[in-house]
C-alpha cells in the first residue's frame, strides 16, 4: 500500500446536539403560524445570529393527522454544536418574544448523544424529496441498558427500514439543564423517511420485532409528522 504524500491532520468534530420544540401554534390558522414563524425565525439577521451561536440546521414539521380546528401543533427540529450558545441565544428577550409569537406554549428540550448510541444516516434516492418524521420518547432504566437495546434493534431492523424509506435514525438522551431537578433518564429516537407508507408499515409492527419492548420503563410517547405546505424558512 502506497503511503499518502501528505499527513492527514484529523481534528475531533464538535459534539452535535438535538434541540426540539413542540407545541400548539398561537395563530388561528396554519398559514398564520407559518407567517409568524418566518417573521420570528426567518430574517437573514435572525438566521445569521442563530448560526453564530452554533445552530447548524433548522427544520419544521406538523402532525400527519390534520387538526379538527385551529392551526394545530408545530414540531421544530434543530441541530446545534454548542449548548452554551443555544442557551445564550434563547435568553435574548427578542428571541423569547419571537417564540411567543409562534407558540401558545411549547416544550423545549436539548438532547445529547453518547458513544454508545447508534446514528444511521443514508442518502435519499433521486427524486424522493418528500419527508416524514417519527419520534418515540420515554424514560429508560439506565443509559447503558438503553444503549444495548437500541444497538441491537438497529442491527436487526435497519435493512428492512431502509427498504421501506428510512433516511436516518438517531437516538439521544435528554440533557439536564442548569438548576433542573434530577429526574428519570429520558431517551428519544428520531427517524426521517422519504416514504410515508413504509414508515407507517414499520411503526405498525410489533415492538418485539425491533427488540424495543424492554427499552422504556413507562409507556413512551410516539408521534409522526410531515412537512407543512408552502414556504417555511429552514436551513
Amino acid at each position: 500500500m502506497t503511503a499518502l504524500p501528505f499527513k492527514l491532520q484529523i481534528e475531533p468534530l464538535p459534539a452535535q446536539f438535538l434541540f426540539t420544540v413542540f407545541g400548539p401554534l398561537a395563530a388561528p390558522t396554519l398559514d398564520g403560524g407559518r407567517q409568524a414563524h418566518n417573521i420570528a425565525a426567518g430574517s437573514d439577521l435572525g438566521v445569521a445570529a442563530a448560526r453564530s451561536f452554533g445552530d447548524l440546521s433548522h427544520a419544521v414539521y406538523v402532525p400527519i393527522d390534520a387538526p379538527k380546528s385551529g392551526a394545530g401543533d408545530l414540531f421544530i427540529v434543530d441541530y446545534w454544536n454548542s449548548p452554551e450558545g443555544l442557551g445564550r441565544f434563547f435568553s435574548d428577550p427578542q428571541v423569547q418574544q419571537g417564540g411567543k409569537l409562534v407558540f401558545k406554549d411549547s416544550e423545549r428540550v436539548v438532547w445529547q448523544s453518547s458513544p454508545g448510541l447508534p446514528r444511521v444516516t443514508l442518502p435519499a434516492p433521486y427524486g424522493r424529496n418528500d419527508r416524514w418524521a417519527g419520534i418515540v420518547r420515554g424514560p429508560v432504566a439506565s443509559r447503558e441498558a438503553a444503549e444495548k437495546i437500541v444497538i441491537e434493534s438497529v442491527r436487526k431492523r435497519i435493512n428492512t427500514a431502509r427498504s421501506r424509506g428510512l433516511l436516518s435514525r438517531e437516538w439521544y438522551f435528554k440533557m439536564p439543564m442548569p438548576g433542573e431537578k434530577p429526574g428519570p433518564i429520558e431517551a428519544i429516537g428520531l427517524d426521517l423517511w422519504f416514504d410515508a407508507d413504509g414508515m407507517a408499515k414499520t411503526y405498525a409492527e410489533s415492538a418485539e420485532l425491533d427488540g424495543m419492548a424492554n427499552l422504556f420503563t413507562a409507556r413512551p410517547m410516539t408521534a409522526t409528522f410531515k412537512k407543512p405546505a408552502d414556504a417555511w424558512v429552514e436551513w
